[in-house]
């Protein structure tokens, strides 16, 4: 999974995202991030894999471990985002994807943990989304005219402004859906499943 500038993943970004709206368990979190659902059809874990990356970010300092004992269950490990971790975490919702393979699950993820916030902070989050993608589209179309027609790299660079013109109509689409109020917002994880 390729990392962002931070050095983080968009897997580790998106368990920073859950265990910042509430202290979690691993196995939470996994059902969080279980496939065909929710988070899970953009960034799909294992329980293995939710722990391994759970390590890396405790390292990191960007979350803490509590353990809790509970009456009639074994001690359980929660965790929970650090005030670093809040701060790395709202530093990346706030940037746009720079790169345009990445959107289908950065961007994504983004505009799931603000499914549940206000319609202007999605609106300011696919408006920059929208200038990234303009700058880039016209860089690479200014670009592919300045090499020979029939070249490879005229080829790739036809590609990459294909690219960048599909993901501006996409985000278009979705930003009128947003302002018109029917955005495909998130449902809270609270009323797809019961947690202990």
């Amino acid at each position: 999974m390729p990392k962002t500038k931070s050095g983080l993943s968009a897997a580790e970004y998106a368990i920073l995202g859950l265990v910042q709206r509430q202290p979690m368990h691993g196995y939470q979190i996994a059902r969080e991030m279980a496939p065909n659902e929710g988070i899970g059809l953009v960034c799909p874990l294992g329980i293995s894999n939710v722990y391994f990356l759970l390590g890396n970010l405790e390292r990191r300092g960007l979350i803490e471990v509590d353990h809790r004992e509970e009456d009639a269950y074994p001690p359980r490990t929660v965790y929970k985002a650090t005030a670093r971790g809040r701060r790395a975490f709202a530093a990346w919702m706030r940037s746009p994807v720079e790169r345009l393979r990445q959107v289908r699950m950065d961007f994504l993820l983004k505009l799931y943990f603000l499914g549940e916030g206000k319609r202007e902070d999605i609106l300011e989050l696919v408006d920059r989304q929208l200038d990234f993608c303009r700058k880039y589209l016209a860089q690479w179309q200014a670009l592919g005219e300045s090499v020979p027609a029939q070249s490879f790299d005229r080829l790739a660079m036809e590609a990459k402004s294909t690219v960048a013109e599909a993901t501006l109509q996409w985000l278009g689409e979705y930003r009128r859906r947003v302002e018109q109020g029917a955005g495909g917002q998130r449902q809270p994880a609270a009323r797809r499943g019961g947690q202990r």
